[in-house]
């Protein structure tokens, strides 16, 4: 599993994602080839290297003036036309710019989720349903752009966990379509709302989260807990704009988790629901393993007057039980909860890549004392298999065939 930390004690906006994303090692004129697909009037993207405060950074900026930078650093046009106007576009439109692009499927349905989470956040604020907000700011094209690229970013990268840190903000007036404008805006307001969002207001005058940074961690972070011992394999560092007594930067980090005890602690919550419908329980399941639950199922059962019915049951960490419950009530029929905490005894786990070919495919070593176990991961086995153009179990085959010569050598 590549599990991605975002740090964001200067707050967060799109620009300060897609710079900490780029300096993890996405490769630039692959994200720029990427960009130039998607169908919006001329634009410049400005890759550079810049110093906040005695940290070097990476900072993204698009000009959609057509102006000329003064430095020639890495940047490129797209010659495409939207056929919708730039002021006010709804949902409808930004998806058909998304849909219209030849960025790869995963980065389209990521780049949609967070709009759609914005959609539901400024009709909320606004009193109207999502698919008929205007976007103003966050509808111009340089958002629609931050948004596609922090996309096509972590679809590079094979993002597939996010945690992220509490958001901090500032305080007093910014400047909006609409005139001054609390800090935090409304719109991220109701976007940390949301998705229960730590938050954390400074002493800092001004804005440090961008609606669209908050919809990016509402949209995609699963936990806002870091495991308790893990090694940082990269940093990556994204530049703001604004100027504090601290540098305005957000780190980005791949991280591994050290599950190096065999016995831990787990919260189970369990519930007997007979009047959710499929939908629900559906819905409730990938939520919950959204939010970071270690294991979610149904048990079929018989209730009172022999109603068919399920036992919903979750293993989480204890940290967060709070979360998953609230979760369990909001998006099921279950007025009742019960918990139990348990000793477990555990296989210490790793991840390692395994290279087959132009494919790195993830591998879960898994140890108990002198037990050793090897497991690929599904999903990096299955893109790989795609992308190679072969069967599922071919590569399953070839992976196992390299783990087994590596550990021959002693390397796994």
């Amino acid at each position: 599993m590549n599990t991605l930390y975002f740090e964001c004690y200067s707050g967060i906006s799109g620009d300060m994602a897609v710079g900490a994303l780029i300096d993890l090692g996405v490769d630039r004129e692959f994200l720029l080839n990427q960009l130039h697909t998607v169908p919006l009037e001329k634009f410049e993207i400005d890759i550079r290297k810049t110093d906040k405060q005695g940290i070097s950074a990476i900072a993204f900026d698009i000009d959609t003036n057509h102006s000329t930078y003064e430095h020639s650093h890495e940047h490129k046009h797209a010659h495409t036309h939207s056929h919708h106007d730039h002021s006010g576009r709804c949902l409808a439109d930004i998806e058909y710019i998304i849909d219209a692009s030849k960025i790869s499927d995963k980065a389209k349905e990521t780049a949609k989720k967070i709009f759609h989470v914005l959609a539901q956040a400024e009709g909320f604020v606004h009193g109207m349903p999502a698919n008929q907000v205007h976007f103003q700011e966050v509808g111009s094209d340089d958002s629609i752009l931050d948004v596609v690229t922090v996309a096509v970013c972590l679809d590079f990268l094979h993002i597939d966990h996010i945690i992220c840190s509490p958001l901090y903000e500032g305080s007093g007036f910014t400047k909006c379509h609409h005139g001054l404008t609390a800090v935090p805006t409304p719109c991220t307001l109701r976007l940390v709302q949301s998705a229960s969002i730590p938050m954390r207001i400074t002493e800092n005058k001004g804005e440090m989260i961008t609606p669209t940074g908050a919809a990016i961690i509402a949209a995609l972070a699963n936990t806002f807990t870091l495991p308790q011992k893990f090694t940082i394999d990269k940093v990556g560092v994204g530049a703001g704009k604004k100027a504090f007594a601290h540098p305005n930067v957000v780190r980005a980090m791949l991280i591994s988790e050290i599950t190096d005890t065999h016995e831990d602690e787990i919260c189970i919550l369990k519930s007997a629901i007979d009047d959710s419908t499929p939908e629900q329980l559906a819905y409730c399941h990938t939520r919950l393993l959204e939010l970071g639950a270690a294991d979610v199922y149904f048990t079929p059962i018989y209730m009172k007057k022999n109603r068919p019915a399920y036992e919903l049951t979750v293993l989480c960490q204890p940290e967060l039980e709070q979360i998953i419950t609230e979760t369990i009530f909001q998006e099921t029929t279950a007025i009742g909860l019960r918990k139990t905490f348990a000793k477990r005894n555990i296989m210490a786990r790793e991840v390692k890549p395994i290279q087959i070919g132009s494919q790195t495919i993830d591998c879960k070593i898994c140890t108990y004392h002198h037990i050793k176990k090897y497991y690929v991961e599904y999903e990096s086995a299955a893109k790989a298999a795609r992308i190679l153009g072969e069967s599922l179990e071919e590569t399953y085959r070839k992976v196992y065939t390299k783990i087994h010569d590596l550990s021959k050598m002693q390397d796994y």
